[in-house]
């Protein structure tokens, strides 16, 4: 039964947003929807939660087993669906905004390309990945920009 409900849904993109401004909201979703349209992925759910340091960290050791604060952590829970949750740490996305010289919604646009990235399999954990991760986040980024 759930095989079927799966076919007949049309396609669709769910993109949610908890904890961000709403202003920022419509562009946020274009740099989403940018990452969906260049990996050709039509179907998903995607939740965006914006979190503290703190709760940040403590996700990155539970799942991760670092023990440090991050900027971006993604979920993909159903792969075969695409739903996944993607936080981002408000703390350090403001930090890295002034670090690299971006608006606050500059950077939260750029973690947003970043972790829905990894909901499409890229992965940044040694340098191979890690430069064709970032080339195509920054091709990504500089399309919105």
């Amino acid at each position: 039964m759930q095989e079927l409900n799966i076919k007949k849904r049309k396609a669709a993109e769910i993109i949610n947003f908890n904890g961000f401004d709403k202003k920022d909201i419509p562009m946020l979703t274009e740099a989403a929807k940018a990452v969906l349209k260049s990996e050709k992925i039509k179907n998903c759910q995607i939740n965006f939660v914006m979190i503290c340091d703190e709760e940040i960290k403590k996700m990155n050791a539970k799942y991760r087993k670092v023990r440090k604060i991050t900027d971006v952590i993604s979920f993909l829970i159903l792969p075969r669906l695409f739903i996944g949750d993607i936080y981002i740490s408000k703390e350090r996305s403001k930090k890295q905004a002034k670090k690299y010289g971006n608006t606050w919604r500059q950077e939260l646009a750029y973690l947003i390309i970043h972790g829905v990235l990894h909901l499409c399999g890229y992965t940044d954990y040694d340098i191979e990945n890690k430069t064709k991760m970032f080339a195509k986040q920054d091709k990504i980024f500089k399309c919105l920009f």
